[in-house]
Protein backbone atom coordinates (compact mmCIF):
# COMPACT_ATOMS: atom_id res chain seq x y z
CA UNK A 1 0.00 0.00 0.00
CA UNK A 2 3.16 2.71 0.46
CA UNK A 3 3.47 2.52 -3.50
CA UNK A 4 -0.66 3.91 -3.64
CA UNK A 5 -0.17 6.01 -1.06
CA UNK A 6 3.17 7.88 -2.36
CA UNK A 7 1.38 7.51 -5.67
CA UNK A 8 -2.02 9.32 -4.46
CA UNK A 9 -0.16 12.25 -2.78
CA UNK A 10 1.96 12.85 -6.01
CA UNK A 11 -1.43 12.70 -8.03
CA UNK A 12 -3.22 14.95 -5.30
CA UNK A 13 -0.51 17.47 -5.15
CA UNK A 14 0.12 17.32 -9.22
CA UNK A 15 -3.45 17.33 -10.15
CA UNK A 16 -4.38 19.90 -7.39
CA UNK A 17 -1.45 22.25 -8.51
CA UNK A 18 -2.00 22.20 -11.72
CA UNK A 19 -5.75 23.00 -11.42
CA UNK A 20 -5.46 25.70 -8.95
CA UNK A 21 -3.29 27.61 -11.01
CA UNK A 22 -6.04 27.40 -13.51
CA UNK A 23 -8.36 28.54 -11.26
CA UNK A 24 -6.74 31.32 -9.41
CA UNK A 25 -5.60 32.57 -12.57
CA UNK A 26 -9.11 32.90 -14.19
CA UNK A 27 -10.22 36.39 -12.56
CA UNK A 28 -6.60 37.57 -14.43
CA UNK A 29 -7.78 36.45 -17.48
CA UNK A 30 -10.92 38.21 -17.56
CA UNK A 31 -9.30 40.90 -16.15
CA UNK A 32 -6.58 41.54 -18.77
CA UNK A 33 -9.03 39.88 -21.75
CA UNK A 34 -12.06 40.56 -20.97
CA UNK A 35 -15.04 38.25 -20.15
CA UNK A 36 -16.03 37.98 -24.10
CA UNK A 37 -12.32 36.87 -24.92
CA UNK A 38 -12.28 34.65 -22.00
CA UNK A 39 -15.14 32.92 -23.70
CA UNK A 40 -12.92 32.59 -26.25
CA UNK A 41 -10.61 30.52 -23.82
CA UNK A 42 -13.35 28.95 -23.14
CA UNK A 43 -14.27 27.74 -26.47
CA UNK A 44 -10.69 26.66 -26.84
CA UNK A 45 -11.34 24.31 -23.74
CA UNK A 46 -14.10 22.93 -25.51
CA UNK A 47 -12.34 22.08 -28.67
CA UNK A 48 -9.63 20.09 -26.64
CA UNK A 49 -12.20 18.27 -25.26
CA UNK A 50 -14.40 17.65 -28.31
CA UNK A 51 -10.95 16.14 -30.11
CA UNK A 52 -10.67 13.61 -27.52
CA UNK A 53 -12.76 11.19 -29.46
CA UNK A 54 -9.68 10.83 -31.89
CA UNK A 55 -7.72 9.81 -28.72
CA UNK A 56 -9.07 6.13 -29.99
CA UNK A 57 -9.20 4.73 -26.41
CA UNK A 58 -5.53 4.22 -26.75
CA UNK A 59 -3.83 5.67 -23.53
CA UNK A 60 -5.95 3.70 -21.34
CA UNK A 61 -5.41 0.83 -23.16
CA UNK A 62 -1.28 1.69 -23.46
CA UNK A 63 -1.59 2.09 -19.29
CA UNK A 64 -3.33 -0.90 -18.82
CA UNK A 65 -1.09 -3.22 -20.80
CA UNK A 66 2.21 -1.53 -19.33
CA UNK A 67 0.27 -2.26 -15.92
CA UNK A 68 -0.62 -5.72 -16.89
CA UNK A 69 3.44 -6.53 -18.17
CA UNK A 70 4.42 -5.60 -14.39
CA UNK A 71 2.26 -8.05 -13.18
CA UNK A 72 3.52 -10.87 -15.95
CA UNK A 73 7.36 -9.58 -17.13
CA UNK A 74 8.68 -10.57 -20.36
CA UNK A 75 7.98 -10.10 -23.43
CA UNK A 76 9.88 -6.68 -23.59
CA UNK A 77 10.25 -6.73 -27.59
CA UNK A 78 6.61 -6.56 -27.61
CA UNK A 79 5.21 -4.10 -24.89
CA UNK A 80 8.40 -1.37 -26.97
CA UNK A 81 6.47 -2.28 -30.51
CA UNK A 82 3.11 -1.23 -28.87
CA UNK A 83 4.52 1.46 -27.07
CA UNK A 84 5.74 3.01 -30.23
CA UNK A 85 3.07 2.00 -32.11
CA UNK A 86 1.02 4.11 -30.62
CA UNK A 87 3.19 6.72 -30.00
CA UNK A 88 3.52 7.36 -34.05
CA UNK A 89 -0.36 7.03 -34.28
CA UNK A 90 -0.56 9.36 -31.91
CA UNK A 91 1.64 12.49 -33.31
CA UNK A 92 0.33 11.49 -36.51
CA UNK A 93 -2.86 12.38 -35.31
CA UNK A 94 -2.00 15.41 -33.69
CA UNK A 95 -0.68 16.42 -37.30
CA UNK A 96 -4.54 15.90 -38.60
CA UNK A 97 -5.88 18.00 -35.41
CA UNK A 98 -4.08 21.20 -36.52
CA UNK A 99 -4.37 20.83 -40.28
CA UNK A 100 -8.34 20.98 -39.61
CA UNK A 101 -8.48 23.39 -36.86
CA UNK A 102 -6.62 25.63 -39.39
CA UNK A 103 -8.61 24.98 -42.22
CA UNK A 104 -12.07 25.20 -40.13
CA UNK A 105 -10.94 28.34 -38.50
CA UNK A 106 -12.56 30.84 -40.88
CA UNK A 107 -15.88 28.97 -40.55
CA UNK A 108 -15.74 28.99 -37.09
CA UNK A 109 -14.88 32.56 -36.56
CA UNK A 110 -17.90 33.76 -38.42
CA UNK A 111 -20.28 31.01 -38.31
CA UNK A 112 -20.43 28.90 -35.17
CA UNK A 113 -18.99 31.48 -32.35
CA UNK A 114 -21.00 34.41 -31.33
CA UNK A 115 -18.27 37.07 -30.92
CA UNK A 116 -19.90 40.55 -30.34
CA UNK A 117 -16.98 43.27 -30.18
CA UNK A 118 -14.09 40.55 -31.16
CA UNK A 119 -12.90 41.58 -34.79
CA UNK A 120 -13.82 38.18 -37.07
CA UNK A 121 -9.85 38.52 -37.73
CA UNK A 122 -8.33 38.03 -34.18
CA UNK A 123 -11.25 35.07 -33.49
CA UNK A 124 -9.83 33.31 -36.88
CA UNK A 125 -6.28 34.03 -35.85
CA UNK A 126 -6.60 32.44 -31.94
CA UNK A 127 -8.70 29.62 -33.58
CA UNK A 128 -6.13 28.70 -35.78
CA UNK A 129 -3.44 29.20 -32.74
CA UNK A 130 -5.80 26.57 -30.73
CA UNK A 131 -4.69 24.01 -33.22
CA UNK A 132 -1.15 24.34 -32.89
CA UNK A 133 -2.26 24.12 -29.08
CA UNK A 134 -4.06 21.12 -29.39
CA UNK A 135 -1.52 19.04 -31.78
CA UNK A 136 1.15 19.30 -29.12
CA UNK A 137 -1.07 18.97 -26.22
CA UNK A 138 -2.20 15.57 -28.10
CA UNK A 139 0.35 12.91 -27.07
CA UNK A 140 1.15 14.30 -23.43
CA UNK A 141 -2.13 11.74 -22.95
CA UNK A 142 -0.47 8.61 -24.06
CA UNK A 143 2.48 9.58 -21.95
CA UNK A 144 0.52 10.20 -19.35
CA UNK A 145 -0.91 7.12 -19.68
CA UNK A 146 2.22 4.90 -20.05
CA UNK A 147 3.82 6.82 -16.80
CA UNK A 148 0.66 5.57 -14.83
CA UNK A 149 0.85 2.17 -16.10
CA UNK A 150 4.42 2.15 -15.57
CA UNK A 151 4.14 3.39 -12.30
CA UNK A 152 5.89 6.66 -12.98
CA UNK A 153 3.50 9.02 -11.26
CA UNK A 154 5.83 10.88 -9.13
CA UNK A 155 7.97 11.85 -12.42
CA UNK A 156 4.58 12.26 -14.04
CA UNK A 157 3.63 15.09 -11.29
CA UNK A 158 6.76 16.71 -11.22
CA UNK A 159 6.82 17.24 -14.61
CA UNK A 160 3.03 18.35 -14.65
CA UNK A 161 4.09 20.85 -11.22
CA UNK A 162 6.69 22.16 -12.95
CA UNK A 163 5.03 22.96 -16.56
CA UNK A 164 1.78 23.83 -15.38
CA UNK A 165 3.65 26.52 -13.21
CA UNK A 166 5.72 27.85 -16.22
CA UNK A 167 2.50 28.00 -18.29
CA UNK A 168 0.02 29.75 -16.00
CA UNK A 169 2.71 32.36 -14.28
CA UNK A 170 4.19 32.86 -17.66
CA UNK A 171 0.93 33.80 -19.61
CA UNK A 172 0.22 36.26 -16.72
CA UNK A 173 3.37 37.68 -17.13
CA UNK A 174 2.84 37.95 -20.83
CA UNK A 175 -0.97 39.78 -20.61
CA UNK A 176 0.55 41.81 -17.98
CA UNK A 177 3.79 43.41 -19.38
CA UNK A 178 4.15 42.44 -23.10
CA UNK A 179 0.47 42.20 -24.54
CA UNK A 180 -2.72 41.44 -23.43
CA UNK A 181 -4.40 39.77 -26.42
CA UNK A 182 -5.64 36.31 -27.40
CA UNK A 183 -2.34 35.72 -29.98
CA UNK A 184 -0.44 36.15 -27.10
CA UNK A 185 -2.33 34.09 -25.02
CA UNK A 186 -2.50 31.39 -27.70
CA UNK A 187 0.92 31.72 -28.62
CA UNK A 188 2.49 31.18 -25.05
CA UNK A 189 0.23 27.85 -24.54
CA UNK A 190 1.71 26.61 -27.96
CA UNK A 191 5.22 27.05 -26.90
CA UNK A 192 4.74 25.44 -23.35
CA UNK A 193 2.99 22.43 -24.94
CA UNK A 194 5.47 21.73 -27.81
CA UNK A 195 8.58 22.12 -24.42
CA UNK A 196 6.14 19.84 -22.12
CA UNK A 197 5.80 16.93 -24.35
CA UNK A 198 9.32 16.69 -25.70
CA UNK A 199 10.01 16.53 -21.99
CA UNK A 200 7.25 13.88 -21.68
CA UNK A 201 8.24 11.77 -24.20
CA UNK A 202 12.11 11.78 -22.87
CA UNK A 203 11.18 10.41 -19.29
CA UNK A 204 8.65 7.84 -21.18
CA UNK A 205 10.77 6.32 -22.96
CA UNK A 206 13.60 6.63 -20.42
CA UNK A 207 11.15 4.81 -18.20
CA UNK A 208 10.63 1.79 -20.51
CA UNK A 209 12.15 -1.90 -19.57
CA UNK A 210 15.03 -1.46 -21.90
CA UNK A 211 15.68 -3.88 -25.40
CA UNK A 212 16.49 -3.53 -28.64
CA UNK A 213 15.29 -0.33 -30.61
CA UNK A 214 10.97 -0.41 -31.51
CA UNK A 215 9.12 -0.84 -34.58
CA UNK A 216 6.21 -0.37 -35.56
CA UNK A 217 4.04 -3.44 -34.95
CA UNK A 218 0.86 -4.30 -36.73
CA UNK A 219 0.49 -7.03 -34.69
CA UNK A 220 0.34 -5.40 -31.52
CA UNK A 221 -1.85 -2.86 -32.89
CA UNK A 222 -4.19 -6.04 -33.75
CA UNK A 223 -3.76 -7.60 -30.43
CA UNK A 224 -5.11 -4.86 -28.40
CA UNK A 225 -7.51 -3.45 -30.86
CA UNK A 226 -10.55 -4.87 -29.38
CA UNK A 227 -10.01 -3.28 -25.78
CA UNK A 228 -9.09 -0.29 -27.81
CA UNK A 229 -12.01 -0.13 -29.77
CA UNK A 230 -14.30 -0.69 -26.68
CA UNK A 231 -12.53 2.85 -25.25
CA UNK A 232 -13.28 4.31 -28.25
CA UNK A 233 -17.12 3.69 -28.29
CA UNK A 234 -16.84 5.14 -24.83
CA UNK A 235 -14.69 7.98 -25.87
CA UNK A 236 -17.26 8.77 -28.47
CA UNK A 237 -20.09 8.65 -26.74
CA UNK A 238 -19.25 10.19 -23.75
CA UNK A 239 -18.14 12.93 -25.80
CA UNK A 240 -21.78 14.04 -26.27
CA UNK A 241 -22.75 13.63 -22.95
CA UNK A 242 -19.46 15.85 -21.67
CA UNK A 243 -19.00 17.88 -24.59
CA UNK A 244 -22.79 18.67 -26.74
CA UNK A 245 -24.14 21.33 -24.35
CA UNK A 246 -20.81 23.26 -24.52
CA UNK A 247 -20.52 22.90 -28.42
CA UNK A 248 -24.16 24.13 -28.54
CA UNK A 249 -23.87 26.67 -26.25
CA UNK A 250 -21.18 28.18 -28.19
CA UNK A 251 -23.56 28.26 -31.25
CA UNK A 252 -26.73 29.81 -29.42
CA UNK A 253 -25.35 32.16 -26.97
CA UNK A 254 -23.27 35.42 -27.26
CA UNK A 255 -19.89 34.75 -26.11
CA UNK A 256 -19.89 36.53 -23.26
CA UNK A 257 -22.63 34.38 -22.01
CA UNK A 258 -20.92 31.84 -22.77
CA UNK A 259 -17.86 32.99 -20.88
CA UNK A 260 -20.53 32.57 -17.71
CA UNK A 261 -21.20 29.19 -18.34
CA UNK A 262 -17.84 28.13 -18.88
CA UNK A 263 -16.94 29.94 -15.66
CA UNK A 264 -19.42 27.79 -13.66
CA UNK A 265 -18.36 24.62 -15.34
CA UNK A 266 -14.81 25.14 -14.70
CA UNK A 267 -15.52 25.34 -10.69
CA UNK A 268 -17.54 22.71 -10.63
CA UNK A 269 -14.96 20.47 -12.42
CA UNK A 270 -12.24 21.41 -10.68
CA UNK A 271 -13.20 18.66 -8.38
CA UNK A 272 -11.89 16.50 -11.24
CA UNK A 273 -8.66 17.24 -9.42
CA UNK A 274 -9.22 15.11 -6.80
CA UNK A 275 -10.75 11.92 -8.92
CA UNK A 276 -7.88 11.73 -11.35
CA UNK A 277 -5.26 11.50 -8.71
CA UNK A 278 -7.29 8.70 -6.89
CA UNK A 279 -8.32 6.60 -10.00
CA UNK A 280 -4.88 6.87 -11.67
CA UNK A 281 -3.50 5.48 -8.38
CA UNK A 282 -5.73 2.58 -8.21
CA UNK A 283 -6.58 2.03 -11.76
CA UNK A 284 -3.01 -0.09 -12.52
CA UNK A 285 -3.38 -2.40 -9.04
CA UNK A 286 -7.03 -2.91 -9.75
CA UNK A 287 -5.34 -4.19 -13.66
CA UNK A 288 -2.65 -6.37 -11.33
CA UNK A 289 -5.11 -7.96 -9.66
CA UNK A 290 -7.58 -8.86 -12.18
CA UNK A 291 -4.68 -10.46 -13.76
CA UNK A 292 -4.21 -12.19 -10.75
CA UNK A 293 -7.79 -13.42 -10.08
CA UNK A 294 -7.24 -12.39 -6.45
CA UNK A 295 -11.29 -11.43 -5.42
CA UNK A 296 -10.47 -10.88 -2.31
CA UNK A 297 -7.84 -7.86 -1.99
CA UNK A 298 -9.72 -6.75 -4.91
CA UNK A 299 -12.68 -6.38 -3.26
CA UNK A 300 -11.12 -4.46 -0.25
CA UNK A 301 -8.99 -2.76 -2.78
CA UNK A 302 -12.33 -1.02 -4.40
CA UNK A 303 -13.88 -0.07 -1.13
CA UNK A 304 -11.10 1.36 0.04
CA UNK A 305 -10.61 3.38 -3.31
CA UNK A 306 -13.96 4.66 -2.97
CA UNK A 307 -14.03 5.35 0.26
CA UNK A 308 -11.21 8.02 -0.01
CA UNK A 309 -12.80 9.03 -3.45
CA UNK A 310 -15.90 10.20 -1.22
CA UNK A 311 -13.60 11.67 1.46
CA UNK A 312 -12.18 13.99 -0.64
CA UNK A 313 -15.22 15.31 -2.92
CA UNK A 314 -18.16 15.67 -0.20
CA UNK A 315 -16.34 18.44 1.83
CA UNK A 316 -15.05 20.18 -1.39
CA UNK A 317 -17.96 19.59 -3.43
CA UNK A 318 -20.73 20.45 -0.39
CA UNK A 319 -18.39 23.75 0.47
CA UNK A 320 -18.48 25.09 -3.19
CA UNK A 321 -22.57 24.13 -2.63
CA UNK A 322 -23.56 26.15 0.22
CA UNK A 323 -21.48 28.75 -0.28
CA UNK A 324 -21.16 29.61 -4.03
CA UNK A 325 -21.83 33.13 -3.96
CA UNK A 326 -19.51 33.81 -1.74
CA UNK A 327 -16.74 31.83 -3.66
CA UNK A 328 -17.19 33.51 -6.72
CA UNK A 329 -17.57 36.86 -5.31
CA UNK A 330 -13.81 36.31 -3.25
CA UNK A 331 -12.79 34.88 -6.28
CA UNK A 332 -13.83 37.56 -9.20
CA UNK A 333 -14.23 40.23 -7.20
CA UNK A 334 -17.17 41.37 -9.30
CA UNK A 335 -20.75 41.41 -8.27
CA UNK A 336 -22.10 40.87 -11.53
CA UNK A 337 -20.09 37.56 -12.71
CA UNK A 338 -21.18 36.14 -9.17
CA UNK A 339 -24.41 36.48 -9.91
CA UNK A 340 -24.97 35.00 -13.36
CA UNK A 341 -23.00 32.31 -12.42
CA UNK A 342 -23.92 31.22 -9.09
CA UNK A 343 -27.00 29.07 -10.20
CA UNK A 344 -25.30 26.94 -13.15
CA UNK A 345 -22.39 26.36 -10.66
CA UNK A 346 -24.44 25.12 -7.83
CA UNK A 347 -26.19 22.58 -10.41
CA UNK A 348 -23.03 21.76 -11.75
CA UNK A 349 -21.54 21.00 -8.57
CA UNK A 350 -24.07 17.95 -7.64
CA UNK A 351 -23.56 16.53 -11.11
CA UNK A 352 -19.55 17.07 -10.90
CA UNK A 353 -19.90 15.09 -6.98
CA UNK A 354 -22.23 12.66 -8.79
CA UNK A 355 -19.58 11.91 -11.73
CA UNK A 356 -16.64 11.77 -9.32
CA UNK A 357 -18.31 8.71 -7.00
CA UNK A 358 -18.79 6.38 -10.25
CA UNK A 359 -14.98 7.12 -11.78
CA UNK A 360 -13.74 3.72 -9.27
CA UNK A 361 -16.72 1.78 -10.63
CA UNK A 362 -15.57 2.96 -14.12
CA UNK A 363 -11.97 1.82 -13.89
CA UNK A 364 -12.82 -1.79 -12.31
CA UNK A 365 -14.92 -2.46 -14.82
CA UNK A 366 -12.07 -0.91 -17.59
CA UNK A 367 -9.79 -3.24 -15.93
CA UNK A 368 -11.66 -6.24 -16.43
CA UNK A 369 -11.88 -5.20 -19.59
CA UNK A 370 -15.67 -4.52 -19.69
CA UNK A 371 -16.65 -1.41 -22.31
CA UNK A 372 -20.05 -2.93 -23.58
CA UNK A 373 -21.70 -1.86 -20.12
CA UNK A 374 -20.42 1.44 -20.67
CA UNK A 375 -20.81 1.86 -24.17
CA UNK A 376 -25.02 0.79 -24.20
CA UNK A 377 -25.10 2.98 -20.98
CA UNK A 378 -23.95 6.40 -22.75
CA UNK A 379 -26.32 5.09 -26.08
CA UNK A 380 -29.08 5.28 -23.95
CA UNK A 381 -28.14 8.41 -22.11
CA UNK A 382 -27.08 10.28 -25.52
CA UNK A 383 -30.73 9.57 -27.17
CA UNK A 384 -32.81 10.58 -24.07
CA UNK A 385 -30.58 13.74 -23.22
CA UNK A 386 -29.43 15.13 -26.68
CA UNK A 387 -32.75 15.78 -27.76
CA UNK A 388 -33.58 17.19 -24.02
CA UNK A 389 -30.72 19.70 -24.61
CA UNK A 390 -31.83 21.38 -27.61
CA UNK A 391 -34.97 21.48 -26.14
CA UNK A 392 -33.77 22.66 -22.17
CA UNK A 393 -31.10 25.00 -23.76
CA UNK A 394 -34.03 26.97 -26.07
CA UNK A 395 -36.67 27.04 -23.63
CA UNK A 396 -34.29 27.72 -20.25
CA UNK A 397 -30.78 28.88 -21.75
CA UNK A 398 -27.81 28.00 -19.98
CA UNK A 399 -29.48 26.95 -16.60
CA UNK A 400 -31.49 24.07 -18.80
CA UNK A 401 -28.25 22.81 -20.13
CA UNK A 402 -26.57 22.56 -16.77
CA UNK A 403 -29.57 20.38 -16.11
CA UNK A 404 -28.83 18.09 -18.26
CA UNK A 405 -25.13 17.49 -16.97
CA UNK A 406 -26.95 16.79 -13.82
CA UNK A 407 -29.27 14.69 -15.19
CA UNK A 408 -26.64 12.13 -17.03
CA UNK A 409 -24.30 12.26 -14.05
CA UNK A 410 -27.07 11.11 -11.65
CA UNK A 411 -28.60 8.73 -13.98
CA UNK A 412 -24.88 6.67 -13.69
CA UNK A 413 -25.38 6.78 -9.69
CA UNK A 414 -28.95 6.01 -9.71
CA UNK A 415 -29.31 3.30 -12.78
CA UNK A 416 -26.00 2.11 -13.48
CA UNK A 417 -24.45 1.63 -10.56
CA UNK A 418 -26.90 -1.74 -9.53
CA UNK A 419 -26.35 -3.02 -13.28
CA UNK A 420 -22.61 -2.64 -12.50
CA UNK A 421 -22.27 -4.42 -9.25
CA UNK A 422 -25.04 -6.98 -10.70
CA UNK A 423 -21.86 -8.55 -13.05
CA UNK A 424 -18.63 -7.15 -10.59
CA UNK A 425 -18.44 -7.52 -7.22
CA UNK A 426 -22.21 -8.88 -6.90
CA UNK A 427 -22.50 -8.88 -3.15
CA UNK A 428 -21.29 -5.22 -2.97
CA UNK A 429 -23.81 -2.90 -4.06
CA UNK A 430 -25.21 -1.71 -1.06
CA UNK A 431 -21.91 -1.42 1.09
CA UNK A 432 -20.89 1.25 -2.28
CA UNK A 433 -24.55 2.90 -1.46
CA UNK A 434 -24.50 2.64 2.40
CA UNK A 435 -20.55 2.29 3.75
CA UNK A 436 -18.46 3.63 0.75
CA UNK A 437 -20.68 6.90 -0.22
CA UNK A 438 -24.02 7.51 2.52
CA UNK A 439 -21.73 7.52 6.08
CA UNK A 440 -19.25 9.59 4.36
CA UNK A 441 -21.47 12.35 2.87
CA UNK A 442 -23.47 12.94 6.17
CA UNK A 443 -21.12 13.86 9.01
CA UNK A 444 -20.14 17.27 6.73
CA UNK A 445 -23.19 17.73 5.15
CA UNK A 446 -25.01 17.76 8.74
CA UNK A 447 -21.93 19.98 9.59
CA UNK A 448 -22.30 22.29 6.81
CA UNK A 449 -26.32 22.24 6.67
CA UNK A 450 -25.71 23.50 10.66
CA UNK A 451 -23.39 26.31 9.97
CA UNK A 452 -25.07 27.47 6.90
CA UNK A 453 -28.49 27.91 9.31
CA UNK A 454 -26.90 29.22 12.08
CA UNK A 455 -25.18 31.88 9.21
CA UNK A 456 -28.92 32.70 7.85
CA UNK A 457 -30.63 33.15 11.24
CA UNK A 458 -28.17 35.32 12.85
CA UNK A 459 -25.65 36.90 10.27
CA UNK A 460 -27.91 37.29 6.92
CA UNK A 461 -25.66 39.66 5.40
CA UNK A 462 -22.44 38.05 6.58
CA UNK A 463 -20.65 36.69 3.49
CA UNK A 464 -17.11 34.22 4.18
CA UNK A 465 -14.07 35.26 2.09
CA UNK A 466 -11.40 32.80 0.66
CA UNK A 467 -9.98 32.49 3.93
CA UNK A 468 -13.32 31.56 5.90
CA UNK A 469 -13.97 29.26 3.21
CA UNK A 470 -10.64 27.39 3.78
CA UNK A 471 -11.16 27.44 7.32
CA UNK A 472 -15.09 26.05 6.55
CA UNK A 473 -13.35 23.28 4.62
CA UNK A 474 -10.68 21.99 7.04
CA UNK A 475 -13.54 21.57 9.38
CA UNK A 476 -15.43 19.99 6.98
CA UNK A 477 -12.43 17.52 6.35
CA UNK A 478 -12.14 17.01 9.92
CA UNK A 479 -15.69 15.88 10.54
CA UNK A 480 -15.80 13.67 7.70
CA UNK A 481 -12.09 11.65 8.29
CA UNK A 482 -13.04 11.07 12.05
CA UNK A 483 -16.30 9.96 11.30
CA UNK A 484 -14.14 7.07 9.12
CA UNK A 485 -13.14 3.94 10.56
CA UNK A 486 -9.64 4.31 9.13
CA UNK A 487 -9.48 7.14 10.69
CA UNK A 488 -10.84 6.33 14.11
CA UNK A 489 -8.27 3.30 14.26
CA UNK A 490 -5.53 5.41 13.12
CA UNK A 491 -6.20 7.95 16.13
CA UNK A 492 -6.95 5.00 18.24
CA UNK A 493 -3.34 3.52 17.73
CA UNK A 494 -1.58 6.89 17.94
CA UNK A 495 -3.14 7.38 21.64
CA UNK A 496 -2.47 3.67 22.72
CA UNK A 497 1.33 4.48 21.45
CA UNK A 498 1.61 7.84 23.17
CA UNK A 499 0.22 6.64 26.41
CA UNK A 500 2.76 3.63 25.67
CA UNK A 501 5.23 5.97 25.41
Amino acid sequence: MSAIKLNISANVIGKVWAAAIVVLLIPFYIRYLGMESYGLVGFYGTLLGSMAILDLGLSTTLSRELARFRSQPGEVRKIRDLAFSLELIYWLIGILIAVLVVALSGFISTRWIKAETLPPAVVKQSVALMGAVIAFQWPISLYNGGLTGLERQVTNNIILVVMSTLRGAGVLIVLAFFSPTLNAFFLWQASLSFVYVLVMRFYFWRSMPEGRRPAFSGEQIRRIGRFAIGMTGIGLISFFLSQADKIVLSKILPLTQFGYYVLAFTIATSLAMLVGPVSTAFFPRFSGLVVSNDQEALKKLYHQACRIMGALLYPIGLVLLFFTYDFLFSWTKNAVTADATVLLAQIMIVGSLCNGIVVIPYNLMIAHGWTRFTIYQNIVAVVILIPLLFVWTNLYGAVGASFVWLSVNAGYVLISQPLIHRKLLTTELWNWYVKDNLLVLLPPLVFLSAVKLILAIYFPSFHLNLLGLGTMLAFAFAVTLLSMPEARQLARQLLKLKHNG
